[in-house]
């Protein structure tokens, strides 16, 4: 089974109010899956894959131990998983996702002109995150 996304890019969601990309702060006593998120994906441009960064998010956000992750892995994707268009950072912080040929994600600040660039692009997919108000 393949959840990645390739030439793809996640835009803001439409109810988003962010008009630019923000670090996620929480003064919560643990790290919110936002937090977790832009630690993972800023400065490692096009460094994990979809399926990795929500993997990795679940391990940290849940505090499961490295000695357990490949049993961990197969449980976490024998169940249906919510994908990245479901991530706070595209929802609230006001980051879209671009996802190369490949399958690997990079941060981008919706206030940049790589995301003005990337929202134009006719040869990619253009989606966007779920909105947080139904």
């Amino acid at each position: 089974m393949n959840l990645n996304y390739y030439n793809t890019f996640i835009l803001i969601a439409e109810d988003s109010s962010a008009d630019h990309g923000e670090i996620p702060q929480t003064k919560r006593a643990t790290k919110t899956i936002g937090e977790i998120q832009f630690e993972l994906l800023n400065g490692h441009d096009y460094e994990y894959t979809q399926e990795q960064v929500l993997f990795e998010t679940h391990m940290r956000h849940k505090g499961i131990s490295e000695v357990n992750r490949a049993e961990e892995r197969n449980a976490f994707f024998a169940k249906n998983q919510a994908c990245m268009r479901t991530s706070p950072l595209g929802k609230r912080y006001g980051w879209g996702l671009h996802f190369n040929e490949d399958g690997y994600v990079k941060l981008v600040a919706v206030d940049s002109p790589e995301y003005r660039n990337l929202a134009g692009k006719e040869e990619i997919t253009i989606t966007r995150a779920m909105k947080s108000k139904r």
